[in-house]
């Protein structure tokens, strides 16, 4: 039952007596002392667990992973079953039969002998769950395989799942072992993990033996594995699971042999992944009782994952998934905060409630939650408390990890209370206790502000130790509720950076700290970069099919000569380069490590997004020369600028060339399309507020602080001359670089002329634009199918137009990584990168 529907049933509520042995119920009043009154809402019989969808949708998955796989390698799956089969023969036959044997024994009796043991445990309603969900995946797989065999599968799925015998071929899917594993996921035997693991093993040697007899393909094997147990999450999750959840009275129980005396339960919710419960006992205290169980756990298993895989080393929380884990860390680190005089309410129990399920009982502490405190009540000396316990956390060389406004507590004296313990660290590193000092600082200016929040703390903590803090500053890693409170205050963090700079002004300076390892823009960038790759290597192979020869025929036929000019002239492209950098830099720098530089970017852009790489190597070169970041950003962003409106000026200079060659109406129909998109685009960006907002943040960065970096260039002829006329020539030389490709690779069957240079000018310049969009490392994928789409719309015919993309990004891109690389790390030795 979802948090909403439990907290919107108040009603429902109703009075449940558990007693030990004793009187009835109805005899509640005379003996009190023995009876629990446990307040909760009624729980429901059945329940839909999310782990079982996350393993659904993670077994579709791998079955979508291992049938690509298995596509494009299918020659080499059919030559490994070809290798077990044959090596096999060499076995004595009465080995291969007696372990076939004995693993059909195995698989069929202990499928019988569970069902057997669980229906002598009264658990019927599981063992009817197997049988169904076993019942289930026969028929799914009958009519998968009868699909497959029919003319309205694809024939490579046949192709891939069967593999061909003497009698015929091999059914595509094994309805055997997929009713099996089906039958034994619903059932489940995690109280026997030593025969769980047998039967697996035992499982999988009979497929393995299915296998090397013949009777069945590696791949086909392996989708029938992932087949059975998806079937079973499947009706798992639709027909939902016998609710085992402990309730109040396991708990109260649970209390009850840790030596307490509780005398009312009543429960309190659901926050996150732990449902609460209150408990006073006979004495007149009261408990705040935890209850954490795998099925709260996985509510937030996704985020926990996403969160795991984007940060990076002491920035993740450790906790993950494992519920022994959970109550080992939250028990140690409370233990160790009292033993180290910080104040957090006492644990008095922790229990095991079942397999799945653990409690922890803390005291209960007259306190409020700094997140219910009014604001008039956050003194100066409320701050003063909570940084004295952040210090404390610090010489105890511990981190709480969860420093929110809600696990920040005060009592009715001012002191200061830490709860939600589960993500704390022992033995922390310096990062994580910086960490905490960030959800601090955070937190606290929410409530009190940035300027008395910073104050306070530098009384404290000290000037250094907040500055330290500077570079944390970074909303990815605040938790979820401070992340959640601060979109009503969304200049904060900047507001916080300013009040650190006013009293340290040289964390500026600091070197910032990658805390993420993946953000979502990269893991955009690389989905939509391997879903390019994906197609460019189908083009590949399309144009390889349709010329009847492999790739390397087609390169041997290519032209040396028009070779040899792609090759100058992708050369070509890095003195260009290199002249863009000496024109637009007033101070005189070496031209041969001018040079290098660009050699070097060929490597770094190819690990960089793309149009980042390269800006940020130039910066980092002069400033190792000596120029001040700000005039070095300042002439990288002028050298920005000035290629933008020339980039712009040359399609229209080469769409009006190519437009005049009346021969070739596929060019001029490009070129005036290539000018419509252009001037759609810029109207509808101009009149779309979140776009013209979007363009300016993106142009803002190459215009800003170049106009005085673009004044000093103009007072000196020779310098201006050398930026424009590198500009210009870095085009230039890459478009010549495609037109020769384009040219080495057309078959000598066809025209020898098949675009002018005006045209693969075109071609090239608004291929670069269209890559750019998505910020893929060298626009990798991106560029090859923008470039191969515009050389088929004129007039290039495909087998030519994948070809000779691939030679011109090999040129421009690939090959060039590897001197890129050397010329790199001689710089870093050198002391100038």
């Amino acid at each position: 039952m979802d948090t909403e529907e439990r907290d919107a049933a108040p009603a429902a509520a109703s009075a449940v007596t558990d007693s030990v042995p004793g009187p009835a119920p109805g005899r509640a009043a005379e003996r009190a002392g023995n009876v629990v009154t446990v307040d909760e809402p009624p729980e429901p019989r059945r329940i839909r667990r999310q782990p079982d969808l996350m393993r659904l949708l993670f077994e579709g998955l791998l079955m979508v992973v291992i049938l690509a796989l298995g596509k494009i390698g299918v020659q080499t799956t059919s030559g490994l079953e070809s290798d077990i089969h044959n090596g096999v023969q060499l076995a004595p036959p009465f080995l291969l039969s007696g372990i076939t044997v004995i693993t059909n024994i195995t698989t069929a009796v202990i499928p019988v002998g569970l069902a057997v043991e669980r229906l002598v445990r009264r658990d019927t309603r599981r063992v009817a769950d197997a049988v169904i969900a076993a019942a289930l995946s026969y028929g799914v797989t009958f009519l998968l395989n009868e699909w497959i065999r029919s003319s309205y599968a694809p024939n490579w799925l046949l192709t891939e799942l069967t593999r061909h015998v003497s009698s015929g071929t091999t059914s595509p899917l094994h309805i055997y072992l997929a009713t099996v594993i089906a039958f034994l996921t619903v059932l489940g035997f995690n109280d026997r993990p030593t025969l769980r693991t047998f039967t697996w093993v035992c499982i999988w040697i009979y497929a393995l033996a299915t296998l090397m007899s013949g009777d069945s393909a590696l791949v086909g094997l392996i989708v029938t594995f992932l087949l059975g147990r998806a079937v079973a999450f499947a009706w798992r999750y639709a027909w939902g699971v016998v609710n085992e959840r402990p309730t109040g009275q396991v708990v109260v129980r649970s209390l009850r042999s840790a030596g307490l005396v509780p005398v009312a339960c009543r429960w309190q919710g659901e926050h996150e992944d732990v449902r609460r419960y209150e408990v006073r006992c006979a004495d007149g205290t009261y408990l705040d009782v935890t209850v954490l169980d795998r099925d709260r756990q996985a509510v937030g298993l996704l985020y926990r994952i996403y969160r795991r895989i984007r940060l990076r080393g002491p920035a993740q929380r450790r906790n993950l998934f494992s519920l022994r884990r959970t109550v080992d860390q939250e028990a140690l680190i409370s233990y160790a905060l009292r033993d180290a005089g910080i104040n957090t309410p006492r644990l008095v129990a922790v229990r095991e409630l079942s397999g799945d399920a653990a409690l922890l009982a803390y005291e209960r502490v007259q306190s409020c939650p700094l997140d219910q405190l009014p604001k008039e009540k956050v003194t100066d000396a409320l701050l003063i408390r909570v940084w004295e316990t952040v210090a404390a956390l610090g010489r105890a060389q511990m981190a709480h990890r969860r420093l929110a406004l809600d696990s920040i507590q005060v009592d009715q004296h001012g002191q200061i209370w830490l709860t939600e313990l589960r993500n704390g660290e022992i033995a922390a590193a310096d990062l994580q206790q910086l960490l905490d000092i960030t959800d601090t600082m955070t937190a606290l200016a929410l409530k009190a502000g940035p300027e008395r929040t910073v104050a306070t703390g530098a009384r404290v903590l000290g000037d250094e130790r907040i500055g330290s803090a500077w570079p944390m500053l970074q909303p990815v890693v605040l938790t979820r509720s401070t992340r959640n409170a601060m979109r009503k205050s969304k200049h904060l963090l900047q507001r916080l950076r300013e009040q650190i700079l006013e009293r340290r002004p040289h964390a500026e300076a600091l070197e910032p700290v990658k805390l993420e390892r993946l953000s979502p823009k990269t893991l955009l960038t690389v989905g939509a970069g391997c879903f390019a790759v994906y197609v460019l290597l189908f083009q590949l192979s399309s144009a390889s099919s349709q010329s009847g020869k492999n790739l390397l025929e087609l390169f041997l036929e290519a032209s040396p000569w028009w070779l040899l000019v792609a090759v100058v002239a992708s050369a070509l492209t890095y003195v260009a380069a290199a002249m863009v950098l000496t024109g637009f830099i007033p101070e005189k720098l070496p031209v041969l490590h001018n040079l290098l530089v660009q050699v070097a970017a060929g490597f770094v852009s190819l690990v960089a997004p793309a149009a980042v790489g390269g800006v940020a190597l130039n910066t980092r070169y002069m400033q190792k020369r000596g120029i001040p970041t700000g005039a070095a950003v300042s002439a990288v962003g002028a050298s920005q600028a000035v290629a933008f409106v020339i980039h712009i000026a040359l399609i229209a200079t080469f769409s009006f060339i190519a437009g005049q060659n009346v021969g070739r109406s596929d060019s001029s129909t490009l070129v005036i399309a290539i000018l419509l998109a252009i001037a759609i685009l810029i109207m509808v960006v101009m009149a779309v507020p979140p776009l013209r907002h979007f363009a300016k943040v993106r142009l803002a960065p190459f215009f800003e602080g170049s106009l005085p970096r673009l004044l000093d260039v103009a007072q000196n002829p020779r310098k201006l001359t050398i930026a424009l006329g590198g500009t210009v020539a870095l085009s230039l030389f890459n478009a010549l670089c495609l037109w020769a490709s384009v040219h080495a690779m057309a078959p000598t069957s066809k025209s020898p002329h098949a675009i002018s240079y005006a045209t693969a000018a075109v071609v090239f310049l608004t291929a670069q634009t269209a890559g750019s969009f998505i910020p893929v490392p060298s626009g990798v994928g991106t560029v090859e199918l923008a470039m191969t789409g515009a050389l088929k719309l004129v007039g290039v015919d495909n087998e030519t137009a994948v070809t000779s993309v691939l030679v011109y990004r090999m040129l421009r891109t690939y090959l060039p990584a590897i001197p890129g690389y050397l010329t790199f790390t001689q710089l870093q030795r050198k002391g100038l990168l």
